[in-house]
């Protein structure tokens, strides 16, 4: 599969081949721009707290519905420090097409922040995706990193309602058991509304894989 696919199909996406680095593993740095196009690198972020990162887009559903409470739980937990690191667009279309360079990309994530009212830091990773490889190229994925690099926990995807417990547990130094969290169909309004970001592509694209994305989804919560 390309890294920067045009359109979307279910096949991007196989839940049940578990990729990427896990709890207990040392997270891998890499390069990655801020929105003023400065290179960092994701080592500049781990410091005394731990890092809780997560992966999105525009045009990523599950991500767009995660940001109000997660931002209720940054408010909640400032023993941690939060990231969101600009990944692939899930779901791209005309409106909004996959990126094709560095400054495109940056653009979008910074649509993107005025859009869902994000308020982190936002770490753009390059086209070739180098960054969200080493993390399994889900779209809307969650981590915790300790200072000293080792995870702490990480799940394929994010469930703030789940998130909470597990960053109470993390901020008071309790050790957390990591399992995959239960996705949350993305059928909000807000969600719904995230494929319109993209264009009517997105969504014809949305819905005509929508049957298998669902058997998809299903087939991981009786693994």
């Amino acid at each position: 599969m390309t890294y920067g696919y045009r359109r979307f199909t279910p096949e991007e996406y196989d839940f049940t081949v578990d990729e990427g680095l896990q709890a207990g593993d040392t997270y891998k740095d890499a390069p990655l721009q801020t929105l003023d196009g400065e290179t960092v690198h994701l080592s500049d972020y781990l410091r005394e707290k731990p890092l809780v990162l997560e992966t999105g887009s525009m045009t990523c559903p599950m991500y767009a519905q995660s940001v109000p409470p997660m931002m209720k739980l940054i408010e909640n937990y400032p023993e941690l420090d939060h990231v969101l690191m600009y990944v692939r667009e899930a779901h791209p279309g005309e409106l909004q097409p996959q990126h094709r360079s560095a400054p495109e990309k940056i653009k979008a994530a910074k649509k993107t922040k005025r859009r869902y009212g994000d308020e982190r830091t936002i770490l753009v990773d390059d086209v070739d995706g180098s960054a969200h490889r080493h993390y399994g190229t889900m779209p809307n994925s969650i981590f915790v990193i300790a200072p000293n690099g080792k995870i702490l926990f990480r799940s394929i995807w994010n469930n703030a309602e789940d998130m909470d417990a597990i960053l109470g547990a993390i901020a008071r130094g309790e050790p957390v058991e990591s399992r995959e969290l239960k996705a949350v169909p993305p059928f909000s309004l807000r969600a719904v509304g995230t494929l319109f970001m993209g264009g009517f592509v997105a969504i014809w694209d949305f819905v005509r894989g929508l049957r298998r994305l669902d058997g998809n989804h299903k087939r991981v919560g009786t693994m």
